[in-house]
């Protein structure tokens, strides 16, 4: 928990360490703007102690001393002392001493007394590390130490035999046997770390004991540590993945060997081993996640037994294989789901999903349900959406018909929609020029993504739309308005909900909103200035991460957001108002990242000065919801 609250909203505190003293010593950035790419402010970093009214910490002899000009035997004995600062200096004198050739000749046996003869572990270790570093164990010894009976020495034993090349064949084995064996978490935990150093039938080995221990199933780091190991080997060794997928007791590992086995066009092997292994409904669920987001696979040819012996299980599995026959574009399933999304009884959430489904393969029998289904409030938001699926002129005409009726939430999706296809872009832009839907509806990054989508009919509509300078005329009037005694008068509960309306879709404060722009929950948002230099020039400065990426794929359809995820068959896009868009990079046409911010330009505009004031009052918030 919190133990100590900086009072200066330009604390920007990390990198802590403990002193020769028992203080805890603090590195502060301190810096106003860290939104930027750029170290604005170089000079302001302060170093902080932080240390109790009353200290437990107890003097001995020579405890202020200087260190360097200390024996070496003194430094050895500093390996038991309570101050972790003293023996880790100790530690890096005698590896310089070591180095330079003036080790005395007694200083490896007197780590070597407290490696061998002490029971404190802590001692142990850190005179382990000390022999180490001056070259004074052998790789005899360590051998010896994977049999030590302290976890942490066999741990510490497996790094080390790693560090300068592979290990011998001799130590392997022993590696291999500890994995099968060993009690410790913390020894397989370094086991599975080893693995990328070794050689792939050495590193298989280890893997196939390591999967094996469904007590570690749940585990934070092992079952990702052992992915990791076999992670870069599993394209290549298909027939050793499979066998290593199937034994597996760990589900993270055998979920993303089996997702990679279909990355690796071994999807036809995988089949094999969920025929073969129904019971094991890991082998599904990642085969499902390598599906997620792509309709470009088709069905391998043993898919359609396997398929139907899965529906005869039990309710969860017959789930999941549905949702891959969906990626397959299996007929039949698209004819359940067009029955789910036709039945006005079904539960709300299948039908969205069945929606969902049919317009990601843009199936063409939806094109004439949709019209009807846009009469429906419960999937209207989903409707509109799908609509960006087709290029179909009398969908985004029927849309415009609908425009004036749909509340705030379907009216933003409707920009969206309409902005997505030429065809649709110019008919969004005739009604703009005939003023059917207002330019304040259209925001700023739709904007430029119509200019992209319509051409040059756009900007004669709309007119400039790139960055413009910082508005000083505007900085005025509000700095004149947000005083801070006019900032008392702010209703923080009101100018949440505007928040919400207006920065939420984008930006999270206290855990709640979007994530197409930074969180601000960490910003300076005490400081009207700095709240208003970002408003008011949101383009000025930009992290990478939240550049505006125009995004352009093969049938004609345009998105704009921030990359969130990036491999080599997908990209993941982070669209305002939506879940991530999970694009096949196959499938994109053109992209390319704009140095200007999603975030528009005239934020303020719509609102009214009471308004504007209840938005900065609760950006100013220190707690959630005061």
């Amino acid at each position: 928990d919190d133990f100590m609250l900086a009072n200066n909203a330009q604390w920007v505190g990390f990198s802590l360490e403990i002193g020769p003293e028992g203080g805890l010593y603090v590195l502060d950035w301190h810096d106003a703007d860290i939104c930027g790419s750029d170290v604005l402010n170089k000079e302001t970093g302060r170093i902080f102690r932080i240390m109790p009214k009353v200290s437990q910490a107890k003097d001995w002899p020579d405890r202020y001393a200087d260190l360097g000009k200390m024996t070496d035997a003194q430094l050895v004995a500093l390996q038991t002392t309570p101050s972790e600062w003293h023996a880790r200096r100790a530690r890096v004198l005698l590896q310089s001493r070591a180095a330079n050739k003036t080790l005395s000749a007694s200083t490896h046996d007197g780590l070597r007394t407290i490696f061998q003869d002490r029971a404190n572990p802590d001692w142990r270790l850190r005179a382990m590390w000390a022999l180490h570093i001056t070259d004074g164990l052998p790789k005899t010894d360590l051998v010896k130490s994977l049999a030590d009976e302290n976890a942490h020495i066999r741990a510490w034993a497996i790094q080390m035999l790693c560090e300068d090349g592979p290990p011998t064949s001799e130590v392997v084995m022993n590696f291999v046997e500890m994995a099968e064996s060993d009690p410790s978490p913390v020894v397989r935990l370094y086991l599975a770390s080893a693995m990328q150093r070794l050689d792939q039938p050495s590193l298989w080995r280890i893997a196939e004991q390591l999967v094996r221990h469904d007590e570690d199933a749940d585990d934070h780091n092992l079952p990702k540590m052992i992915w990791y190991g076999v992670e870069p080997l599993v394209a290549q060794g298909t027939a050793l993945a499979y066998i290593l997928a199937v034994e597996s007791r760990l589900p993270l590992v055998t979920r993303h060997i089996a997702r990679r086995l279909v990355d690796a066009d071994a999807t036809e092997k995988l089949v094999v081993a969920i025929r073969n292994f129904p019971e094991n409904t890991d082998l599904l669920a990642g085969m499902r996640d390598a599906l997620e987001g792509r309709y470009d696979v088709a069905a391998p040819k043993n898919w359609p037994g396997v398929y139907a012996k899965l529906l005869e299980g039990d309710d969860a599995t017959a789930i999941v294989a549905r949702d891959i026959a969906q990626h397959f574009g299996d007929t039949e399933a698209a004819k359940n789901q067009m029955a789910v999304l036709k039945n006005n009884k079904a539960p709300a959430t299948d039908r969205v999903k069945a929606l969902q489904a049919l317009s990601r393969r843009q199936r063409p029998e939806l094109v004439a349900e949709l019209p009807a289904l846009l009469e429906e409030l419960t999937l209207r938001q989903e409707v509109i959406r799908a609509i960006a699926s087709y290029d179909a002129e009398p969908l985004g005409k029927r849309l415009l018909e609908r425009y004036p009726s749909l509340n705030q939430a379907e009216k933003a999706e409707a920009i969206q929609t309409l902005a997505s296809r030429p065809k649709y872009g110019w008919l969004l832009t005739q009604a703009i020029a005939k003023k059917d839907i207002l330019k304040k509806d259209v925001p700023a990054y739709v904007a430029r993504q119509l200019r992209r989508v319509v051409g040059s009919g756009f900007v004669e509509v709309w007119g400039p739309i790139d960055h413009v300078d910082f508005d000083e005329k505007a900085y005025t009037k509000y700095r004149n308005l947000l005083t801070d005694k006019a900032l008392t008068t702010a209703d923080a509960s009101r100018g949440k909900l505007i928040f919400k309306n207006t920065c939420g879709p984008c930006h999270k404060l206290y855990g709640e909103g979007g994530a197409i722009g930074p969180d601000l929950t960490g910003s300076n948002r005490s400081n009207v200035d700095y709240l208003l230099g970002n408003i008011l020039d949101p383009s000025g400065e930009i992290q990478d991460d939240y550049k505006m990426v125009v995004v352009t794929t093969r049938d004609g359809r345009t998105y704009v957001g921030n990359v969130a995820k990036e491999t080599d068959r997908q990209l993941t896009l982070r669209v305002v108002g939506q879940d991530a868009v999970v694009l096949n990079k196959s499938d994109v046409q053109s992209r390319e990242v704009t140095p200007v911010s999603m975030m528009p330009t005239g934020l303020l505009e719509p609102l009214s000065d009471r308004e504007i004031l209840d938005l900065v009052g609760y950006l100013r918030t220190r707690e959630a919801g005061k």
